[in-house]
């Protein structure tokens, strides 16, 4: 009895349909993947939102306060002299500080000490430098809490021990801006999130949005919508180029 066995052209065919197959799923499946890691982040924002909200119920309304910019976390270690930080006040507030890590964070490529890898203490997210100031700055003087920034993932999409002050205290709308008017990217996209990033507002609710949406948010107590360079002509970094 004759056995019957696939042709060279019968496998060449087979092989051709799975590689077209193949090119029209990844994409399909990497797509999903960027949906789901941007579900976990989203839901990272308003953990820390809710955390924000039972810190501020504690403390007469007030927003966490931190003397300078770029300080290390007490929680790191690191810290000399010890300096709290917002990380260090919303800690007795959160069970897992996981939630500071975004799932598309990367480690932190710099040498020691800022080396940091994808585990608590490290973090992934940015503090509004207007909202969170050396002395607490109350709730009620935000005038557009809806519309106003409180925290914003990191632009490179590193993880840090520093708690980082962004846009910098006093700054305006530089959410992807570089001092130099750049916008930033991350791996050649507009964010991590399908071409976006995720964002916590003054009023402790979180949403994504596109850089070019995100510049236009009120990053300053006194504003009701757009920062612009008249309402803020001494601001450091400029509010635009």
């Amino acid at each position: 009895m004759k056995r019957s066995a696939f042709t060279l052209i019968e496998l060449l065919v087979v092989i051709a349909i799975i590689a077209i197959l193949a090119a029209i799923l990844f994409p399909v499946f990497a797509q999903a993947r960027e949906k789901a890691r941007g579900a976990t982040c989203l839901s990272n924002n308003k953990q820390v939102g809710l955390s924000m909200a039972m810190y501020m119920s504690d403390n007469d309304t007030t927003f966490p306060a931190q003397f300078a910019d770029g300080l290390w976390t007490i929680a790191s270690g690191r810290a000399v002299p010890p300096r709290p930080t917002y990380y260090d006040g919303l800690l007795p507030y959160q069970k897992n500080q996981q939630i500071w890590i975004c799932p598309s964070d990367q480690p932190n490529p710099n040498p020691p000490p800022n080396n940091a890898l994808l585990f608590p203490p490290a973090m992934g997210y940015h503090m509004n430098g207007n909202l969170i100031i050396r002395t607490g700055l109350l709730e009620a003087v935000v005038a557009a809490p809806a519309n106003c920034l409180l925290m914003r993932e990191s632009g490179a999409g590193i993880v840090w021990f520093q708690a980082w002050l962004r846009p910098y205290p006093g700054g305006c709308d530089d959410t992807f801006r570089g001092a130099n008017g750049t916008v930033w990217t991350f791996n050649g996209k507009a964010g991590p999130h399908m071409n976006g990033y995720n964002f916590l507002m003054a009023d402790t609710h979180a949403k994504w949005l596109h850089p070019s949406a995100a510049i236009e948010l009120a990053h300053f107590p006194e504003d009701t919508g757009r920062s612009t360079r008249a309402a803020h002509p001494t601001a450091n970094p400029r509010c635009f180029p």
